[in-house]
């Protein structure tokens, strides 16, 4: 297998600011990093750990180490003196997740901007923060973007964020009046949210010519937003998964367990039918015994990330749908 960081330039880029709202962002290791091979186009990876590599051996360690409470006025609920960080494989990672496949697959560079535990619209961030660069160094970029669970997004709204300094950004205006629309029936709400999504990375299309872009979700379905011609992948990671395992269908919920938190009117049947469909999901993911496309390199820790396995047929699932959007046999 080519190792696609022989001979490359290693170039770590500075993340976005909305990473520093959340001790969650900032115990992970190499979440902006850019691959220079020399290549003319490259794949661009914008997500969370599904497209991170979680599991892909990269174990957190605790640390007996005093911070002296500098996270205290910052991060609420830390524990001062079990300050836990990661141990990243890079080399293995960046070689084994699914970007990296793609890399290989394509022949292309690799820029990877995945934080684990974010949301979209983090990710969102992220996207914008590079892809003026990336358009303007290739002749092609190929932008995979990931959807996660809407409800990482329902606390990125007026106050809840007091160390984030953006403002007034425009994409998070949308979502906190979204939020405050309590005259929405829930589907609604969904196809409102996702739409936003879509509008912002259609005129990021129409600016960037160089550019096409892949859209995906990891585990919850699609909300019913038009990407308006943008590659959508319309399984999601772990359906096509289960699709693969020639297992019963597996329903896809539409948010996790963040019901709480959102201030919608829905129907407490609708809720619970949501809730059970995460948590069949959930059992799948987990059960490595059965499921060869999720668990770590090893397969048997029960990580219901992906596999190795599983990021090399997404990536061969996204050149797919690739080629054929392209028009390619």
């Amino acid at each position: 297998m080519i190792n696609i960081l022989n001979d490359s330039e290693i170039i770590m880029d500075w993340p976005h600011e909305s990473i520093f709202t959340s001790l969650a962002y900032i115990k992970h290791p190499n979440t902006e990093v850019l691959v220079d091979r020399g290549k003319k186009e490259c794949v661009a990876v914008y997500g969370e750990s599904f497209a991170w590599g979680d599991s892909m051996d990269s174990p957190f360690v605790k640390h007996n180490l005093s911070t002296h409470g500098v996270f205290d006025n910052i991060f609420n609920g830390v524990d001062d003196d079990r300050f836990q960080v990661r141990r990243d494989n890079f080399t293995y990672r960046m070689n084994n997740n699914f970007g990296g496949q793609l890399t290989r697959m394509m022949d292309t560079d690799y820029y990877l901007s995945c934080v684990p535990g974010q949301g979209t619209t983090t990710t969102l961030y992220g996207l914008q923060n590079s892809i003026e660069r990336l358009n303007s160094k290739y002749d092609k970029v190929y932008v995979i973007f990931q959807f996660t669970d809407p409800g990482r997004d329902l606390d990125v709204t007026d106050g809840d964020s007091g160390h984030y300094e953006n403002k007034n950004n425009p994409h998070k205006e949308k979502i906190d009046s979204l939020l405050k629309d309590n005259g929405l029936n829930v589907d609604k709400f969904f196809v409102l949210y996702e739409q936003i999504f879509a509008d912002r990375l259609n005129e990021l299309k129409k600016e960037y010519a160089n550019c096409q872009f892949v859209v995906w979700r990891n585990f919850t379905r699609w909300c019913g937003a038009d990407f308006d011609g943008m590659i959508k992948i319309d399984e999601v990671m772990i359906e096509y998964y289960n699709t693969l395992l020639k297992n019963k269908k597996l329903n896809m919920p539409i948010m996790g367990a963040y019901w709480d938190d959102l201030d919608i009117s829905t129907p407490t049947e609708y809720k619970m039918r949501e809730l059970d469909w995460r948590e069949a999901s959930w059992n799948f993911m987990e059960d490595t015994t059965k499921n060869i496309y999720e668990g770590d390199r090893w397969g048997d820790t029960g990580s219901y990330h992906p596999s190795p396995i599983g990021h090399k047929v997404w990536a061969e699932h996204i050149i797919k749908n690739i080629e054929e959007h392209n028009g390619k046999d």
